[in-house]
């Protein structure tokens, strides 16, 4: 496969994904900034975890935890919310799944194995996409908070309405 086939498609389908399925693009941007959270701060732990049950090659193996550790939390997102983005959302909706789309390739390509890095790496889309990764991630910030913001329904009734829900039960 070509680096470029790769980049575009590290970027286009969750961004697909998103708008068929009608997931919420901002808990979907929100969900790849916690699976990178989780790659920097508990990958090493989980990775020796795990490398002690199973005797493979450790370098190899700490790729794969740390892609997974990126990934889970998107793609439970995509599981959990699909189809919770309706009508006019769904328009504004672009934004976070284009912005959720770029950080998903800012975030994938480093964790590749280094050959398919390199290769990536050599492209201009590559450095387009990387001298833009500041202007990503705060757009992303920016759009799913206010996604989310906007699209916030408030229950008229707000308390009481619980409550008689609860004490149904």
């Amino acid at each position: 496969m070509t680096p470029l086939v790769i980049l575009g498609a590290l970027a286009l389908v969750p961004v697909l994904a998103i708008l068929l399925l009608r997931v919420n693009g901002a808990i979907a941007f929100m969900s790849l900034c916690l699976g990178s959270v989780l790659v920097t701060y508990t990958s090493s732990d989980v990775d020796t975890v795990f490398t002690s049950f199973v005797n493979k090659d450790a370098l190899a193996t700490n790729q794969w935890v740390q892609l997974a550790l990126l990934v889970a939390p998107f793609l439970l997102t995509i599981l959990f919310t699909r189809g919770h983005v309706k009508g006019l959302k769904n328009l504004t909706n672009v934004l976070p799944a284009l912005a959720t789309g770029l950080l998903c390739a800012l975030l994938v390509v480093p964790l590749l194995p280094s050959s398919v890095q390199r290769q990536v790496h050599q492209q201009s889309a590559w450095h387009q996409l990387s001298n833009a990764q500041t202007g990503v991630i705060l757009a992303g910030a920016v759009f799913s908070l206010v996604f989310l913001l906007f699209t916030h329904r408030k229950h008229k009734g707000g308390e009481e309405e619980g409550k008689k829900k609860h004490s149904k039960h």
